[in-house]
């Protein structure tokens, strides 16, 4: 602090002695009152002033909420007493930072800008023309840091100047405690720079976003004072074009901001380190006009000399590439006429929190905008001579902007060559990376993802190279712990986070095309892989084993084939759902399983696969499900799994009209279970080559193989393998027109599989008393036992027998209405299963509705008999 006019020509010695004693009364008085006790900590005499050092302990709000108000009563109560010439007007200036001790006192750039900011001219004009016995400088940190949070300091009283003295070149703040502010004059800038215009070139072949453009548009609506700049936190895998956006963006606004643009590119995933944002402040602050010597050594000062440079310009701050909401912070403006735009691949979800920041995440482009991308470099007409080249180059690139911008580019360097040539190294998994590299770092794919990988969490960048080895599009959250163990699901987050896995739904994860072509590179190197491939396929034969026990909760000679392991229990849909979610998964495994050295695994699941597949008409995928686990096994050498896999295979194509190729793998498997001794298989074995025989219109010796499954079953104590071959002879004696005796034996099988709950043996069963009603002419009777059939498979799920059981009830139903609206409801879930009974029912529906003339039921409605 200092004495204003201490050396006034009308002061004479005494005077001047005489101040200085009424400088230390005053302020060990107003001391006192603020409970500074300011002599026990350093200070020292400047002849017309006093320089003061308070230690870290003293709250520094102390010096601006209680102290102003004792020091001007103090000063008030010593010049009442005193001559004019002994009066005291003081001017205090504040600020914090660091100091260092030598033999002679203090030093130090804080100590050097506290002075300078006494000694500021337009602080000192301000003052003297005041009239007021107090006045304050503050610097901006200080401002910033202390005053602008505190409720009782008087903040709206406070002036914003510009400081020039010696090398110092800075904002500051003052207020004159009991003087007119109005007659302030604040010179302006000694050395004015133009505003900056700092952003980079925006390229021209920018397409699509037009809904981020909108957004970010939106969000230039005038705010209410005190509210803070405007950020928009852009986030997105790497590649996705969030440069693109904000740049594009930025050029169509940049009149909105007459005070100009700030841009950096913070190299957050970068070849380089990133940059400090220190490093940045530097730039920025002498950008806006500050000299080198002026700009502070603290990072918390620049960081406030920046808000207070920004204060009260309108400016748009571009922060790229940034790494976290850590990096950028230091370098958000505070006013609410700036907007800043900082993009990043993490999510920044600490700078939406805490600094209201506006998401906006970019997902890969769509159909349209991929080719619009394209067509921007390449031509349209060239995309128009071959739209299949074209929309399979889209696939391939897994829509990413950059992908899709580096294909262009080696096409575009090739005009003669056709697309279609381009995507040989395209399509190889293995070659892709190396098909999106155009030679700089920047347009190399494998690069690009490497900067994202390289900066994650040890358990992250593990389940990351771990992924790449999981064959399926999607995986849930209990293969991932399959693969990284309980670390898994904060991994995820991590993963997530920086995009280099989507969340598509809870507890479902995927990586694009691109991105699990990189983490499988990286997993063919990891010393892991072996394992983790165990623990992953182990994982989904438990679970698959475990849903399948569910859906299916009795089924015929299933210990002898998964050991009769306790599996737990969960609800029906549950496993359903998981199938569901899964069986894409499923089928690939099976063949990868067999790859990594477990046959046993591959056959094993596809076994557990087969329920779901045939309850919900995947024929196809049946089939070539069982190819493959049939080929695993014969590899391996594994006559338990050769016989299970070609039993299962003979069922599945028998069902897609192959019947010659059932017949041979029965045979086959017949001899494989006869060499095992296995008769649970053998029985098996008879029941699939009554199905298969059955479905060639061969009942005689169908009935035959469902007496032998009887005779071996028979004394056994099983009561699921007794109904089920009692089932299977009533079927092939009602196809034979022994009807009294089909009805025996099936109304025989139903109450068993009453008895021991197995719902699809009933409905199976059912429809067998149901065909032997209809035989017996008991349509009443039919009606009722497909009614029920439909409704127990509707309860299990199974599409394709809900199918059978409306087809049959067309053929029962009296009324012309109903028998459309069941031939209707067959049609349409043949379909949807993509079954090849739909011609079929399609053409009797035709000719019932020519014949007829008749409408379908309404939706919903069941005939009652």
């Amino acid at each position: 602090m200092d004495v204003s006019a201490f050396g006034d020509r009308r002061r004479t010695n005494l005077h001047q002695l005489a101040v200085r004693r009424g400088l230390y009364g005053v302020l060990d008085r107003a001391f006192r009152e603020a409970e500074v006790p300011w002599t026990d900590y350093d200070h020292e005499d400047r002849g017309d002033g006093v320089l003061m050092i308070l230690p870290p302990e003293v709250a520094k709000s102390t010096l601006v909420e209680t102290l102003p108000a004792p020091l001007v009563l103090a000063l008030q109560e010593h010049n009442a007493g005193h001559p004019t010439e002994e009066h005291i007007r003081l001017r205090l200036a504040l600020h914090a930072g660091e100091i260092h001790y030598d033999d002679h006192g203090v030093v130090g750039h804080a100590v050097n800008l506290a002075f300078r900011l006494l000694d500021a001219p337009s602080f000192k004009a301000a003052h003297a023309r005041s009239g007021g016995l107090l006045s304050v400088i503050t610097s901006a940190w200080f401002f910033d840091e202390v005053v602008w949070h505190s409720a009782t300091a008087a903040r709206h009283t406070y002036h914003r100047i510009h400081v020039t003295a010696k090398e110092t070149d800075t904002t500051a703040w003052i207020r004159l405690v009991d003087g007119e502010l109005a007659l302030v004059d604040e010179p302006p800038p000694v050395s004015p720079r133009p505003a900056p215009h700092q952003l980079p070139v925006s390229t021209r072949q920018f397409v699509g976003r037009d809904a981020e453009l909108t957004r970010l548009t939106e969000l230039l609506t005038p705010r209410r004072p005190g509210t803070g700049a405007v950020i928009a936190a852009i986030d997105g895998t790497a590649g996705i074009g969030k440069t693109a956006l904000t740049l594009a963006w930025a050029h169509q606004v940049r009149d909105r901001f007459p005070d100009g643009e700030l841009h950096v590119n913070l190299r957050g995933f970068d070849e380089q380190d990133p940059l400090d944002p220190d490093q940045v402040l530097d730039s920025f602050l002498q950008t806006l006009g500050v000299h080198p010597q002026a700009i502070p050594a603290g990072h918390d000062a620049k960081s406030a000399l920046y808000r207070s440079m920004l204060a009260e310009r309108r400016m748009l701050v571009v922060l790229d590439n940034a790494r976290s909401s850590d990096h950028v912070r230091p370098l958000l403006p505070a006013s609410p006429v700036c907007l800043v735009v900082v993009t990043s691949r993490n999510r920044l979800d600490s700078l939406v929190v805490r600094e209201g920041a506006h998401r906006i995440a970019l997902d890969v482009l769509s159909d349209a905008g991929a080719l619009a991308l394209i067509s921007e470099r390449v031509g349209r007409a060239r995309l128009e001579e071959d739209p299949e080249s074209t929309a399979e180059l889209v696939r391939l690139c897994a829509h990413l902007p950059l992908a899709l911008s580096v294909a262009s580019a080696r096409a575009a360097n090739q005009p003669a060559l056709p697309l279609r040539d381009l995507l040989g190294e395209l399509r190889d998994e293995r070659r892709r990376l190396d098909a999106l590299d155009l030679g700089e770092p920047d347009l190399n794919l494998r690069a690009v993802f490497s900067w994202s990988y390289s900066v994650l969490p040890p358990a992250a960048a593990r389940l990351f190279r771990l992924l790449g080895l999981h064959p399926g599009a999607d995986i849930g959250l209990a293969a991932c712990r399959a693969l990284a163990d309980d670390g898994a699901q904060a991994a995820l987050r991590k993963l997530t986070s920086a995009h280099l896995v989507l969340e598509f739904r809870p507890g479902r994860f995927r990586l694009h095309d691109l991105l699990r072509a990189y983490a499988a590179e990286l997993a063919a190197t990891d010393p892991e892989r072996t394992a983790a491939t165990a623990r992953l396929v182990g994982h989904y034969l438990h679970t698959a084993l475990h849903a399948e026990r569910q859906i299916l909760p009795h089924r015929y000679g299933r210990d002898a084939l998964i050991g009769g392991r306790a599996l737990g229990q969960t609800e029906v849909a549950d496993a359903m759902g998981w199938f569901t979610d899964e069986h894409p998964t499923l089928l690939t495994l099976v063949g990868f399983a067999a790859d990594h050295g477990l046959p046993g695994h591959a056959w094993r699941l596809a076994w557990a696969c087969t329920t779901f597949l045939r309850r919900t008409g995947r024929w196809s995928e049946r089939a070539a499900v069982h190819r493959a686990a049939l080929a695993a096994a014969v590899q391996a050498d594994d006559r338990l799994g050769e016989a299970t896999s070609r039993r299962n295979l003979a069922t599945a194509i028998a069902r897609l009209g192959e019947i010659d190729e059932a017949i041979q793998l029965l045979r086959r498997s017949a001899e494989l279970y006869e060499e095992l001794g296995d008769e649970v298989g053998e029985i098996k074995n008879h029941l699939a080559c009554m199905r298969v025989l059955s479905a060639q219109g061969d009942h005689i010796e169908a009935l035959k193989h469902a007496e032998r499954a009887w005779s071996l079953v028979q004394d056994r104590p099983d009561r699921l393998g007794h109904a089920d071959a009692l089932a299977a002879l009533a079927e092939q004696l009602s196809a034979l027109h022994r009807n009294d005796e089909a009805r025996r034996l099936g109304t025989r099988a139903f109450d068993l599989y009453t008895a021991i709950g197995h719902l699809e043996g009933q409905a199976y069963v059912l429809l067998v008393l149901g065909d032997v009603e209809r035989a017996l002419g008991r349509p009443v009777q039919a009606i009722e036992h497909y009614q029920y059939s439909q409704s127990l498979d509707r309860r299990l799920g199974d599409r394709y027998w809900i199918a059978v059981s409306a087809e049959k009830l067309a053929e029962v139903y009296p009324d012309d209405r109903d028998r459309a609206s069941a031939l209707r409801e067959a049609l349409a879930t043949y379909r949807e299963i993509r079954h090849p009974a739909a011609e079929r029912v399609a053409v009797r529906l035709t000719a019932l509705v020519a014949s007829t003339g008749v409408a379908q039921a309404p939706a919903g409605e069941t005939p009652a008999y």
